[in-house]
């Protein structure tokens, strides 16, 4: 666990120098998680966000709509927008209750441009959302997939199924890796795991290689 955490400061330091970047951390057990949190928001330059399986579904989503609006402004507001519209034209010729529930959604949308505005002026920062396979499992599929530059598997899936929620939910599918989109992973392993190591090269079905001297060789031909 130390060292799979000093592992971690390392990187989250070194990921520094290509900030703006977003990731997420998916761990295994909630301890896994609430020590990779209090390791990762000590860390001057991240913000971190926190899924896991005892929250509630709206505060799920509305971490996850955060987390988004944070890493892609763009994306965020042209989804709300959307959302709004629907809202809209599903609100017409409704009563005075479903106006009144409009208008609550529209004011809680347009906060989330300026929160992207304010984003844009703050330094680059290093975004992590961290999360168990529980936290995962309960995010919106209309949120999916969270698309951050990399995912880092801090605790190996121990079943392929773990495996490729965790892939499909936060990198998304194949498919969009053909139409360009970047698809990168990290897998955490420690002395004794070589067995569930090659386990996760073989639900890969390609050959996983070792972590580069220089963190930043990590996005080259991403």
């Amino acid at each position: 666990m130390e060292n799979k955490l000093a592992t971690l400061l390392d990187l989250l330091r070194a990921f520094e120098a290509a900030a703006p970047l977003s990731l997420v951390a998916c761990c295994g057990a909630r301890d896994s998680l609430d020590a990779l949190v209090a390791a990762a928001v000590g860390v001057q330059h991240c913000r971190v966000w926190v899924l896991h399986a005892d929250m509630s579904e709206r505060e799920v989503e509305a971490t996850v709509r955060d987390y988004r609006a944070a890493t892609q402004p763009d994306l965020a507001a042209e989804q709300q927008q959307a959302e709004q519209q629907e809202q809209q034209a599903g609100g017409e010729g409704a009563g005075q209750a479903g106006e009144a529930g409009g208008r609550r959604r529209r004011g809680a949308g347009d906060a989330s441009p300026r929160q992207g505005e304010q984003a844009a002026a703050e330094p680059p920062f290093v975004a992590v959302l961290a999360t168990t396979d529980a936290g995962l499992r309960a995010v919106p599929k209309d949120l999916l997939p969270l698309s951050p530059t990399l995912l880092i598997s801090y605790d190996l899936p121990p079943r392929k199924e773990l495996y490729l929620r965790r892939i499909q939910s936060v990198l998304g599918s194949r498919a969009s890796a053909a139409r360009g989109c970047r698809r990168i992973a990290v897998n955490f392993a420690v002395a004794g795991q070589l067995e569930e190591f090659r386990q996760v090269e073989e639900w890969a079905e390609k050959p996983i290689e070792g972590m580069p001297v220089h963190v930043a060789d990590i996005f080259a031909g991403a």
